[in-house]
């Protein structure tokens, strides 16, 4: 869907960093900066590539839902995020992640693993 031609291009580049910022951004390791976002005004779409992931946000997460992994180190190949300026009341924005990749390791809670080894604890540590 093209852009509304009636938008700056600056105000459209920044309004997809701030979308990938707001939604992604504590799980990248860096600020997303305007210099690295490609916007598409044809398609509407703002990409960034190249992006290393935030291990301890990750790691967060997983030991909030009590995941048996840990994250080691990330990385995305490219974000896309699609905005419908034409329609910004009706249709949704959409973020497209590809060519992720993680290098994880199996993970028992401390505790966990004390129960199940008899006191012995198995744990692998992220990081």
């Amino acid at each position: 869907m093209p852009w509304f031609f009636s938008i700056p291009e600056f105000l459209k580049k920044r309004a997809c960093r701030y979308l990938l910022q707001h939604y992604m951004g504590q799980f990248l390791a860096e600020k997303i900066s305007l210099e690295d976002l490609t916007v598409d005004l044809y398609s509407g779409t703002g990409t960034i590539t190249n992006v290393d992931i935030n291990v301890e946000a990750i790691n967060e997460v997983l030991v909030g839902s009590s995941a048996p992994v840990r994250v080691l180190s990330g990385y995305i190949g490219r974000v896309t995020v699609s905005v419908p300026w034409t329609a910004l009341l009706k249709d949704s924005c959409k973020v497209e992640i590809s060519g992720l990749a993680l290098s994880i390791v199996p993970y028992i809670a401390p505790s966990a693993a004390a129960d199940e080894q008899g006191g012995q604890w198995l744990c692998a540590h992220a990081g």
